[in-house]
């Protein structure tokens, strides 16, 4: 066993504020997929930005607002994960203090049975 600690980052690409990101080590054999830890305060936003790869945001504590494109922006609670696909425009919100675990993959997100939409 060995343990770590996770570098962290403020995050202030893209007129982001109030974001410190942990990042976790890269996966050998998943095709650069990554993940990351991601901590909002209350008030704070991640500035939008394209999404590199796939990406799904998944809340782990607290309720954001997200969006995409031109839509209106929606809430996300803790339990709920958004996806978005490459190239999509979005951005997101903390309304309280917020962590949400990141992964960005170059391959498919497959959602099977278990995963429902979240009606908005």
């Amino acid at each position: 066993m060995r343990l770590v600690s996770l570098p962290r980052r403020d995050i202030t690409a893209f007129g982001s504020a109030g974001v410190a990101m942990d990042f976790l080590p890269a996966l050998g054999g998943a095709d650069g997929a990554r993940v990351h830890v991601a901590h909002l305060a209350a008030g704070g936003t991640i500035g939008r930005h394209p999404a590199p790869v796939h990406q799904v945001f998944a809340v782990v504590q607290g309720e954001c607002r997200v969006a995409s494109g031109d839509d209106e922006p929606r809430l996300a609670r803790a339990g709920q994960a958004v996806l978005w696909e490459p190239g999509e425009d979005h951005q997101t919100w903390a309304v309280t203090d917020v962590v949400a675990v990141i992964v960005e993959t170059p391959g498919d997100v497959l959602l099977d049975e278990h995963f429902a939409d979240v009606d908005g």
